[in-house]
C-alpha cells in the first residue's frame, strides 16, 4: 500500500486523497485514479487487491518469517575470553505446510563430541559454525569467506603450497597449521619449502591457508564435512585488523579491512598481477563534497546505510544516495539543475562483487518502521548509477518526471475546476436544470445549450483524465526509478548502457541466521544457536522465501547488521572451471583427500559405537 500511495502522490494527488481512493479500490492503483476523477470503481473492484504490479516476481508471498537477532553488547576482537552463550531462539519448522511460517523452539544445545561433521546429504551445503555474540565482526569476516570460497575458487586454487599440513582438528581453528611451501620476498616473489625459509619474519598469507582448506571441502565433490567454526577464520587475522577489531564499533569500519587483508594475501603470491584481486572488490566511484570543492574520485568496497536510510526497496535506497532529490522541489529551476551536475555523485567502475551493509542500530538510532519491509531483489543492477547512465538516461528521466509532476497537479486542478464550483457540483447543477426545463417543454433552445456545455464539460474531463493517466502510466513504467526492473532496465540495455546483472548470493539477517546461493542457483536457509553448538539447513522452498525474509527483519532497526554481497552474472564460475582449478592444485586436492578419509573413519567409528550400544542393549 505505501508504495501504490507514493504513486499517486508522485502524481501531485494530496496524500489522504490517496489513501482514501486506494482504500475504496482495494490496493488497485488504476481504479483509484479513476474514482478520484469520477467518483466511480470499476465494476470489477469488488474486493481488496493487491497493488498492480507488472512482474508477478516482485510481489513477496506474504509469509510471516521471524528470525532471530543476535545481541550487540559484547566487547569485540578478544578470543581469549569465548563464552558459551546459550540462548532460546526460534527457528522455522521445515515441515510446515501452511502459508504462515510455523516456529519452535531451536533444539538443546549439544557438546562438540555430539554435534554430527557430517553432512545430512551429500549435496547439502558445508556451513560456518559463529563464535558467540562478543565476536560479533569475526562471524561477518567468516560468512565473507563462506562467499570466497563459493564464488572466487577459481582465484584461491592458484597458488599451490603443494601440502596444506593436515590435521584432523582443522575446521575448529584451534591453529594456524603452516604448509608445505612458504612465501619468500629475497630474491623473487616465490614460493619455497618451509624448512628452507630462512627469515621467519616475513609475513605469510595464513588467512589464504585457511581459505584454501575450506575451500578445497566445499568444492570438493566427494566431502561430506557438515561445518568449520569460524574461529578457523579469526586466528588467521593479521595483527593490524586485530587492532581494528579493538576500535571499530560498526561492521562497515572494519569489513573494508579484512576484504584488503584477503587481497593481499592472494596477491603476494606468485601468478598474481598488481591489484587483480583489489578489483574484484574495490569499485571507484565520483564524489563531490561541497558545492565549493571540485569532484573528486573515490574507492568503495561496500556501500552501507543507516536504519534512517532503509526505504521500501533497495533501489529507491540508491536513489536518495546517487541521484538528485526530485521531491525537494518540482519548479523547474535550470540554475539548480546547473549545480546537481556539477554535485556529482555516480559510480565509475563497479567491480564484479558488490557489497552492501545495513547498519544496526544503536542508541543514536531514530524509530525505523517499514510496514513492508526492505525489497531486497535477487537480481540488482547497480550499472544505473554509473556517470554514463546518469548523464545519458537519468537525468533525462529526472528532467520528464518533473515536468510530468507539474502537468499532472495542472490537470488535477482544471479536473477540479470542472467538477465543482463554489463547493457546487457543476453537473449535478446542469442535471437538475436540465430536468427542471424540460418538465414543462420550455425554452428548447436553452435546453440544447445546456446539453451541448454538459457534453462539453464531460468530454473535456475525459480527455484530461486520459491525458492525466497516461503521465500516471509513464511515470509508474517507462520513468519509473523506484522499480527500474520494470522498463527502464530494458531501456538502458537496448542503449548499451547496462550490461548483465548482479546477482545476490549471500544475505546475512545476523551470524546465526542466513541464506546462501549456491553457484547452481539453489538457496539454503542457515540456522544456528548463539554458542554455536547445534544448527539446522534447510533448503529454501523458493527464492522469494529470501526476499519475504528480508522483508520482515528489515521493517524495523535490527540489533545486528545485515549484510549482502552480489556477484555478476558471468563471473560466477561453472563447475568445470572450478574442478580443474582444485584438481591443478596439489595441495588442496590433497588435503580434500585426507579430510575425507578422516571423516570416513569418524562414520565408521560411530557405526561401530551405536553397534556396540545395541548389542549391550
Amino acid at each position: 500500500m505505501e508504495r501504490a500511495v507514493q504513486s499517486l502522490m508522485d502524481m501531485g494527488i494530496p496524500e489522504d486523497v490517496a489513501k482514501n481512493a486506494l482504500n475504496k479500490a482495494g490496493g488497485n492503483i488504476e481504479a483509484a485514479a479513476s474514482y478520484i476523477f469520477s467518483n466511480e470503481l470499476p465494476d470489477e473492484i469488488n474486493q481488496p487487491i493487491r497493488e498492480n504490479v507488472k512482474d508477478s516476481s516482485f510481489i513477496g508471498k506474504g509469509e510471516h518469517v521471524e528470525l532471530a537477532s543476535s545481541a550487540n553488547g559484547f566487547n569485540k576482537g578478544d578470543l581469549s575470553n569465548i563464552i558459551a552463550t546459550t540462548r532460546t531462539e526460534q527457528i522455522i519448522d521445515t515441515d510446515s505446510d501452511d502459508s504462515d511460517v510455523q516456529f519452535e523452539s531451536s533444539p538443546p544445545n549439544t557438546s562438540d563430541d555430539k554435534l554430527s561433521i557430517h553432512k545430512f546429504e551429500i549435496d547439502d551445503s558445508t556451513i560456518v559454525l559463529p563464535l558467540p555474540p562478543n565476536f560479533l565482526f569475526e562471524n561477518y569476516f567468516a560468512l565473507f569467506s563462506l562467499f570466497v570460497v563459493n564464488y572466487l575458487p577459481q582465484y584461491l586454487f592458484r597458488p599451490d603450497f603443494k601440502d596444506l599440513n593436515y590435521d584432523k582438528n582443522w575446521f575448529k581453528g584451534i591453529s594456524v597449521n603452516k604448509p608445505l611451501l612458504k612465501l619468500d620476498f629475497n630474491e623473487e616473489q616465490e614460493l619455497i619449502p618451509t624448512a628452507k625459509s630462512e627469515d621467519s619474519n616475513i609475513m605469510q598469507p595464513e588467512l589464504l591457508w585457511q581459505l584454501q582448506k575450506f575451500g578445497s571441502i566445499v568444492n570438493s565433490t566427494i566431502s561430506d564435512r557438515a561445518f568449520v567454526r569460524s574461529k578457523m577464520f579469526a586466528i588467521a587475522l593479521d595483527s593490524q585488523i586485530q587492532r581494528k577489531l579493538g576500535e571499530a564499533e560498526h561492521l562497515y569500519e572494519i569489513l573494508p579491512a579484512f576484504i584488503k587483508s584477503l587481497a593481499i594475501d592472494l596477491e603476494m603470491c606468485p601468478d598474481f598481477d598488481t591489484n587483480e584481486i583489489k578489483n574484484l572488490f574495490i569499485s571507484s566511484a565520483f564524489h563531490t563534497p561541497s558545492v565549493d570543492e571540485s569532484t573528486k574520485q573515490t574507492w568503495l568496497s561496500l556501500f552501507h546505510f543507516l536504519p534512517e536510510e532503509y526505504d521500501s526497496n533497495l533501489y529507491r535506497m540508491f536513489n536518495a544516495l546517487l541521484h538528485p532529490d526530485e521531491s525537494i522541489n518540482l519548479e523547474i529551476n535550470h540554475e539548480n539543475d546547473s549545480e546537481a551536475e556539477k554535485n556529482e555523485n555516480s559510480l565509475d567502475v563497479i567491480a564484479p562483487i558488490l557489497t552492501i551493509v545495513f547498519d544496526e542500530m544503536d542508541e543514536s538510532t531514530e524509530h525505523v518502521n517499514l510496514t513492508e519491509g526492505v525489497e531486497v531483489p535477487l537480481k540488482f543492477y547497480p550499472q544505473l548509477y554509473t556517470k554514463k547512465c546518469k548523464d545519458e538516461l537519468i537525468r533525462p528521466i529526472l528532467e520528464k518526471r518533473k515536468q510530468a509532476q507539474l502537468l499532472s497537479r495542472s490537470i488535477l486542478q482544471d479536473i477540479t475546476n470542472l467538477k465543482s464550483f463554489q463547493g457546487k457540483d457543476i453537473l449535478k447543477f446542469l442535471n437538475s436544470t436540465i430536468d427542471y426545463l424540460q418538465l414543462d417543454n420550455k425554452d428548447s433552445d436553452l435546453i440544447n445549450q445546456l446539453l451541448l456545455l454538459k457534453d462539453e464539460i464531460l468530454s473535456r474531463k475525459t480527455t484530461r483524465t486520459n491525458e492525466y493517466k497516461h503521465l500516471a502510466q509513464q511515470l509508474q513504467t517507462e520513468w519509473n526509478l523506484s522499480h527500474p526492473e520494470i522498463s527502464l532496465v530494458n531501456t538502458a540495455k537496448d542503449r548499451g548502457l547496462i550490461d548483465e546483472p548482479y546477482i545476490l548470493t549471500l544475505a546475512a539477517i545476523s551470524p546465526y541466521n542466513y541464506f546462501s546461493r549456491d553457484r547452481s542457483g539453489t538457496w539454503h536457509y542457515v540456522h544456528c544457536n548463539m554458542a554455536g553448538s547445534d544448527f539446522k539447513v534447510r533448503t529454501c522452498s523458493s527464492e522469494l522465501e529470501v526476499q519475504d525474509s528480508i522483508k520482515q527483519c528489515t521493517k524495523q532497526a535490527s540489533e545486528s547488521p545485515l549484510m549482502f554481497i552480489y556477484c555478476k552474472e558471468h563471473f560466477i564460475p561453472q563447475i568445470d572451471q572450478v574442478n580443474r582449478a582444485l584438481e591443478m592444485n596439489e595441495g588442496c586436492l590433497n588435503f580434500a583427500k585426507l579430510d575425507q578419509l578422516e571423516l570416513n573413519k569418524s562414520h565408521q567409528k560411530h557405526q561401530h559405537e551405536e553397534y556396540a550400544h545395541d548389542y549391550s542393549a
